[in-house]
C-alpha cells in the first residue's frame, strides 16, 4: 500500500472517530439530563458511560491524526503507535466509568428511589439504544476498512452502549410494574459490563505495544504464499508486529547457494509484492535471503523404462520416457521415484516442457548427456544444476559420481534436446 493510502484510510478513520464523537456527544447529554430530572441512576450511569465514549473517541482521533504524520529520522517507523497509546487510554476512562456506575448502583439497590417521568425516560433509553446500533455498525465498517485497531475497539464499545441502554429500559420498565431494586441491579450489571470491556480493550493495547503477535494465522499465510515462489527452498523465522493499523514483518529465506544476486533480488521482491497483495495492511517486508541448507537432495535422471535405482539411463533428455527422481541423504538414496515424460509425444518443445516437468518436481540437480540451451535456461531460472554424463553409465554409477562430485557442469548445446 502507497503512503498516500495509508493516509488516506487514517483520515478515514478520523472521520469515523469525530462524527462518533459528535453524535455520542449529544446523546450523552440527553441521557444525563433526563437522568439528572428523572432521578434514574441506571440512565445517569448510562450517561457517565456515553461521556467516556466522548472521551475515548476524541482520543482515538487524536491518535489518528497524530499517526498520519510521516516518519522522521527521530521516528522512522512513523507514529502509528500513537493509535494504539490512545487505546490503551481508552480502556483506563472506560474502566473508571464502570467503577463509577458500580459503586452508585450498589448504593442505590440498598436504599432504591422511584423513577420519575417514567415515559420518557424509557423513551430515552430506547432511542440511545437504537442510535448506538447505528454508531456500532458505522465504526466497525470504517474500522475493518481502515484496519484501525482503536477504531474497532470503539465499534466493540458502541455494541455494548446498545446493550446498555437496553438493561437501563427494562430496569426501568421493571421497576415501574413493581421490582423496586431493579433499575439499580440493570446500573449494577453495566457497571461489570463497562468494566469487563475496558480490561480487554487494555490488555490488547498492551499486547500491542510490547509487539506481541496477535494473528498467528498471518505467519502461516506469509509462510505458504513465500513457498509457492519458485525459487524458494525453505522459509524460517517469520515475525510480524502490528503498529497502530498496520503490519510490519520480516522473514529469512532460503534459496539456492548457486542462485544469482540478480535473481535472489527478484525473488524477494516477487515474495514482497505477493504477500501486499494477499495482506493489505501490510507497511513494510523484509525479506533477508540465505543459502539454503539441505539435508535431501534430489536429483533427476532420464531413463529409458521405470525399473526403479535399476532403470537404465537414457542417452536422451527431452525425449526421455521417464525420469527418475532420487532423493539422497549424505550421498545415499534414502527415497525414488519414476515419472512418465508427458512431452515425449510433443512435436516441438521436448526439452522445455520436460524442464518444467523437473522444477515442478522440485529436482535440485539433473544429470543428462546433453540438453538445449532453451530448455537449460529454465533449469537455471528453476536453480535446478545441470550436470554432465560424460559416457554410458549404471544409476549407481551416476549416484557415486555425483556423491564424490566427479560430474562437472553441462554446457548446453545450440539445439533442443
Amino acid at each position: 500500500m502507497s503512503a498516500e493510502g495509508r493516509i488516506q484510510l487514517l483520515r478515514n478513520g478520523a472521520q469515523a472517530a469525530r462524527t462518533s464523537a459528535v453524535v455520542t456527544t449529544m446523546l450523552a447529554l440527553v441521557k444525563a439530563g433526563v437522568g439528572f430530572l428523572s432521578g434514574s441512576i441506571a440512565l445517569l450511569g448510562d450517561a457517565v458511560h456515553s461521556f467516556a465514549d466522548v472521551s475515548a473517541s476524541v482520543a482515538v482521533w487524536l491518535g489518528l491524526k497524530l499517526s498520519q504524520r510521516r516518519p522522521s529520522e527521530r521516528f522512522p517507523y512513523g507514529f502509528y503507535k500513537v493509535e494504539t497509546f490512545t487505546l490503551l487510554l481508552v480502556s483506563l476512562f472506560v474502566a473508571v466509568a464502570g467503577g463509577e456506575i458500580l459503586l452508585e448502583s450498589l448504593r442505590r439497590v440498598m436504599s432504591p428511589s422511584p423513577v420519575a417521568f417514567v415515559s420518557v425516560t424509557l423513551s430515552v433509553a430506547a432511542l440511545s439504544s437504537v442510535v448506538s446500533l447505528l454508531l456500532f455498525r458505522y465504526k466497525l465498517q470504517i474500522g475493518r476498512m481502515t484496519n484501525s485497531q482503536a477504531l474497532l475497539g470503539e465499534a466493540k464499545h458502541s455494541l455494548t452502549d446498545v446493550w446498555s441502554s437496553a438493561l437501563v429500559f427494562i430496569g426501568i420498565l421493571a421497576q415501574y410494574v413493581g421490582l423496586a431494586p431493579a433499575e439499580s441491579i440493570a446500573g449494577l450489571l453495566i457497571g461489570v459490563l463497562i468494566i469487563w470491556l475496558g480490561v480487554g480493550m487494555g490488555r490488547d493495547a498492551v499486547l500491542v505495544l510490547l509487539d506481541a503477535c496477535l494473528k498467528p494465522e498471518l505467519i502461516s499465510q506469509m509462510r505458504n504464499i513465500t513457498n509457492e515462489v519458485d525459487g524458494v527452498k525453505g522459509v524460517h523465522d517469520i515475525k510480524v508486529r502490528r503498529s497502530g493499523p498496520f503490519i510490519f514483518g520480516e522473514m529469512h529465506v532460503e534459496l539456492d547457494s548457486a542462485m544469482s544476486v540478480e535473481k535472489a533480488a527478484r525473488i524477494s521482491d516477487t515474495i514482497e509484492d505477493n504477500i501486499r497483495r494477499s495482506i493489505q495492511q501490510l507497511d513494510s517486508l523484509l525479506v533477508r535471503t540465505e543459502p539454503s541448507k539441505k539435508d535431501v537432495y534430489r536429483i533427476a535422471i532420464p531413463v529409458v523404462h521405470d525399473g526403479g535405482l535399476s532403470s537404465k539411463v537414457s542417452e536422451h533428455f527431452g525425449k526421455s520416457p521417464y525420469f527418475i527422481f532420487i532423493d539422497l541423504h549424505e550421498g545415499n538414496p534414502v527415497s525414488w521415484f519414476v515419472v512418465e515424460n508427458p512431452a515425449v509425444s510433443l512435436d516441438k518443445k521436448r526439452g522445455i516442457e520436460a524442464a518444467h516437468l523437473l522444477a515442478r518436481h522440485k529436482a535440485d540437480a539433473l544429470v543428462t548427456r546433453e540438453v538445449g540451451e532453451g530448455p537449460y535456461h529454465v533449469l537455471r531460472d528453476s536453480s535446478v544444476h545441470v550436470l554432465a554424463l560424460n559416457r554410458k553409465s549404471e544409476i549407481r554409477q551416476v549416484l557415486d559420481a555425483f556423491s564424490r562430485r566427479a560430474l562437472r557442469g553441462l554446457v548446453p548445446v545450440n539445439k533442443q534436446a
